[in-house]
């Protein structure tokens, strides 16, 4: 099985030089069976036209093939309206007028894997972590909106991570919630020595709790869509302990006293 990743820096892979910054999907594998392949297309800075416009999207297409699943998850860039570049309206086709339009381009994404046999889900991009006096700001506006009625014109699945995600902020609180994210104190990492207070991207706690939530949500999808039964079936979240247990790794370390 092979999963496509489609989206901008909160799932893009990271390496070394950005660390701790963690996409989401690096954690996701955590919660898949070895052999599930992820190949993670998403790029910081992206957004729906820019993946298009670029030919990221072309390239995606070009090794998409029958049976692959594609997560789709977009919104953090395209709601920059003062970047033309990037920016799209979350409005539906007729009210799009000159600016490029947010609905169009998931359904051409979803209608263009379809046609090569790839199944698509679509994701709300995930919460950003704004408190105002005490209570999380939703900050994507209409976006999640927008993916969750494009979802169901097309009838594909959808995952809310906005709310999953918000319901998942609120719970923990504004101060606690701080070490999910790239917000973090002056000499804790080597990359950041002056430290940072971005309240967007995450840290590996992050990656893993918002993975974990998107894990939960695609064991589920079998239940509404019987054709990605594959997929949910796939997810180890549930599974019977002695199965997993199975499916480690011998550990042959053992202590000399």
């Amino acid at each position: 099985m092979r999963i496509l990743c489609l989206g901008d820096s909160i799932m893009q892979y990271n390496d070394f030089s950005s660390y701790p910054q963690t996409g989401w999907v690096q954690e996701l594998v955590r919660f898949f069976p070895r052999a599930v392949e992820f190949l993670n297309f998403a790029r910081n800075g992206r957004s729906t036209k820019s993946f298009i416009e670029e030919g990221r999207f072309k390239k995606i297409l070009a090794i998409a093939r029958e049976g692959d699943y594609a997560l789709i998850q977009f919104g953090h860039n395209d709601e920059k309206a003062n970047d033309p570049t990037r920016y799209t309206t979350p409005a539906p086709q007729a009210n799009a007028g000159e600016n490029c339009s947010f609905r169009g381009n998931l359904s051409f994404f979803v209608t263009e894997l379809k046609k090569v046999g790839v199944k698509p889900i679509l994701l709300t991009p995930v919460a950003r972590r704004k408190f105002v006096d005490g209570t999380l700001s939703d900050t994507h506006g209409e976006y999640p909106g927008a993916i969750i009625e494009t979802a169901k014109n097309l009838s594909v699945p959808c995952i809310d991570m906005t709310r999953l995600t918000m319901d998942f902020l609120e719970s923990v609180g504004e101060v606690l919630s701080r070490r999910f994210f790239m917000n973090f104190d002056a000499n804790l990492y080597e990359n950041y020595p002056d430290g940072k207070g971005d309240n967007s991207h995450l840290r590996p706690d992050g990656a893993y709790v918002v993975s974990r939530i998107a894990a939960e949500q695609l064991a589920k999808i079998a239940e509404n869509f019987s054709d990605y039964a594959p997929l949910s079936d796939s997810v180890l979240i549930g599974k019977d302990k002695a199965e997993l247990e199975n499916d480690r790794e011998i550990d042959d370390e053992f202590l000399i006293s």
